[in-house]
């Protein structure tokens, strides 16, 4: 009897599918996480989130009661489901980075997703397909609704980034792209209560889209970096004009 020297395919379990009331109930825990939403806002509603996220009113009704079931949210008599508590949503999900926002390296961070974000619109010029294209167009024309509803639109915005990173075929650029998304958020969310930001940032994702049409690297590219410029520049005013408000 010879020794084994190696691992066989009966060593490995199934990879296991996560059904979309899930996928629902991670992207919502993540807006939560990242403080995109506050505790005691109340998040949209049950068909705003379907039409939002392009998936079925029940898998987001499953998704909404797993999270109350978690403490995560609450549904308060009347009607509305609220953020309860940010603390079983921290504890729930790991840490994306370990390094903390601040003023002072603000700028690197910036930095961080021109390099990241422009690298990705030079890929998927080789990776994005017609059904991914088909699905951000349809995000950015429910975007153009959603422009004074910060919090819907905030969702709609993860999800769009989202399905760019996924268009990738590479985990490790999702996951980078992904955490800098999520750690810019802390400041990214007094711009998105700021006039006029949310629409720009609309006709910035409608550039992304008839660049990615094209399948042109360069074009794409451009598109990518010109979007993280002008997030850079309308969250950088919104904290300035904050800490002007705050003196």
């Amino acid at each position: 009897m010879t020794a084994r020297t190696g691992a066989s395919m009966e060593d490995f379990a199934p990879i296991e599918r996560v059904s979309v009331a899930e996928q629902v109930a991670r992207n919502l825990l993540d807006l939560i996480r990242s403080g995109s939403v506050r505790p005691g806002q109340q998040l949209p509603t049950e068909r705003d989130l379907a039409a939002t996220l392009q998936v079925s009113r029940p898998s987001v009704r499953e998704a909404l009661r797993g999270l109350q079931i978690l403490g995560v949210v609450k549904v308060r008599q009347g009607g509305g489901v609220f953020v309860s508590s940010l603390e079983a949503a921290e504890i729930l999900a790991p840490l994306q980075m370990l390094i903390t926002l601040t003023e002072e390296n603000f700028e690197a961070l910036h930095e961080s997703r021109v390099v990241v974000e422009g690298a990705m619109g030079r890929r998927l010029a080789e990776k994005v397909d017609t059904g991914t294209i088909v699905r951000l167009t349809k995000m950015a024309e429910i975007q153009k609704g959603l422009i004074r509803n910060p919090v819907a639109f905030r969702v709609s915005d993860m999800e769009f980034h989202r399905t760019l990173g996924a268009a990738l075929d590479n985990p490790f650029l999702e996951r980078i792209s992904e955490a800098l998304y999520f750690l810019g958020n802390e400041y990214r969310k007094i711009a998105w209560e700021t006039p006029g930001v949310l629409a720009r940032s609309v006709e910035d994702h409608v550039q992304i889209i008839a660049a990615l049409e094209t399948r042109d690297a360069a074009g794409i590219e451009a598109a990518m970096v010109q979007h993280m410029r002008s997030v850079h520049e309308t969250t950088r005013a919104a904290m300035v004009a904050k800490g002007e408000a705050d003196e």
